[in-house]
């Protein structure tokens, strides 16, 4: 005897949650595609929906909006930048060189594709976060705060406030980027503007 088998059988869960993961990695990747070529303002959730090939509507089921697509692929490209630096940075070097080392892996990316990371910074820059800091930027801020403390422990640094220490760090990091990515300051001048700075931030001497 023949056992008809029931028809329209859900999909296993772990099937279900496999093709989301894809169908969100073709949207980040089409949109590589549609912003490289066209720029954020004039990319639209309908083309990067039509370059992933899935409909409009599947767009919004993995981002609220452009500016968290954009967010995402900022995440994804400064998760890997940190990865690299992390993995190639020297060991028990002193807190300027190590960070001078992260920021240079990190410009180093934002120059390998500089109108996609223009499109990345303009679209998340102002993005709404109900007063909270990123996620990412949280995570940037815990391990340059560690890096504070073992310079601290160790006398490198005096006692100095740590989140006002990252801000500073940060605004400056911020700065050359920008700067470069405008191709108004070359990455050597980048490097020893910022290395300059920092040396004043945490009130060590002047490295010149």
């Amino acid at each position: 005897m023949l056992i008809e088998m029931p028809k329209n059988r859900a999909t296993p869960i772990g099937a279900r949650q496999l093709q989301k993961a894809q169908t969100r990695e073709a949207l980040l990747s089409a949109a590589k595609k549609v912003l490289a070529a066209r720029g954020l303002p004039q990319a639209t959730t309908r083309e990067i929906a039509t370059e992933a090939g899935v409909a409009v509507g599947t767009f919004f089921v993995h981002f609220s909006d452009m500016s968290a697509l954009v967010d995402a692929l900022l995440d994804e490209h400064v998760e890997k930048a940190l990865d690299k630096a992390l993995r190639t940075a020297p060991q028990k070097q002193r807190l300027v060189p190590e960070l001078l080392h992260v920021v240079k892996t990190l410009l180093e990316s934002y120059d390998a594709e500089p109108e996609l990371s223009r499109a990345y910074i303009e679209g998340s820059l102002f993005r709404q976060r109900d007063g909270q800091m990123s996620a990412r930027l949280a995570g940037f801020q815990r391990w340059v705060i560690e890096r504070i403390d073992l310079a601290v422990q160790r006398g490198e640094l005096p006692d100095i406030d740590r989140e006002l220490a990252f801000m500073g760090f940060f605004s400056l990091y911020f700065g050359v980027l920008v700067a470069g990515l405008n191709g108004l300051m070359p990455r050597k001048r980048q490097l020893s503007l910022l290395e300059a700075a920092l040396s004043r931030l945490f009130l060590l001497e002047d490295p010149s």
